[in-house]
């Protein structure tokens, strides 16, 4: 293939990589980049990340969640050592197959300089249907969900979350790589990512993502950690929802999701 694929993957999982080499016949091709198990860091180190990010950030990262952002990093740094001008992260509960791949390659083409396409993997989450975008490219199969490419509105970066799979240029892997390097951030927190370094986002419903999240990781300490909304939560959420009219209705924009 033209373009790289760096597969995140923790050594141990090889059950994982036996999945995706009966899903995708390309795997061979696949660029391994192995993945940080955060829970096995020294306290010591733990904490030198955790600290730098809560100062930065005003939030505790799992160890989970640092694992996976320094996990990225690593892929971002890999692709940046090629001459390639586009890759596609892969993390390896990741559901598709070779057709798939060629299709957001396809639309990942298109992207600006800045650009960012989220290749779907958003299965399951409930916040992904407030997300509104303009159609940049509608195919012949209307009712395909695979087969429109979205520019998302700015409004809804903080719905989408997930990096099960993503196609960056770049100028985006440098600037995402340089954000972890300052201070390491959740990997799919997209809202401030592309937010604070001027990226935009892409949205195109090509992969999949399992919805039994009981063998991630990631997942699993989300949940164990639990959402308590505060009065801010609420503002925001106040005001997403004016945002996101004035995008539908004076903008255009149509509902990226339907139900």
């Amino acid at each position: 293939m033209k373009f790289p694929i760096f597969l995140i993957s923790l050594q141990k999982d090889s059950a994982r990589r036996e999945v995706l080499k009966s899903l995708f016949k390309s795997y061979d091709e696949f660029v391994l980049t192995s993945a940080v198990d955060g829970r096995e860091m020294s306290a010591k180190e733990y904490f030198a990340y955790a600290d730098t990010s809560l100062k930065a950030y005003g939030k505790l990262l799992s160890p989970a969640e640092i694992g996976c952002a320094l996990s990225h990093a690593k892929a971002y740094e890999a692709f940046l050592a090629t001459d390639a001008k586009l890759a596609l992260i892969f993390e390896d509960d990741v559901m598709g197959d070779d057709s798939k791949i060629q299709k957001a390659f396809e639309y990942a083409k298109l992207l600006p300089p800045n650009g960012i396409l989220i290749c779907g993997g958003t299965d399951g989450l409930e916040g992904r249907f407030s997300a509104f975008g303009k159609c940049i490219k509608r195919g012949e199969i209307s009712d395909a969900k695979d087969d429109t490419l979205f520019e998302v509105s700015p409004n809804s970066y903080g719905v989408i979350y997930r990096a099960t799979a993503y196609i960056l240029t770049r100028k985006a892997a440098k600037a995402l790589l340089e954000t972890h390097k300052k201070a390491v951030c959740v990997a799919d927190l997209w809202g401030y990512l592309l937010k604070s370094n001027k990226l935009k986002m892409y949205y195109a419903d090509i992969f999949a993502h399992p919805l039994d999240l009981t063998n991630s990781n990631l997942e699993t300490e989300r949940q164990k950690r639990g959402y308590k909304p505060s009065f801010k939560t609420y503002l925001n959420s106040l005001k997403f929802i004016i945002l996101s009219r004035f995008d539908r209705f004076i903008l255009g924009h149509e509902r990226i999701f339907k139900r």
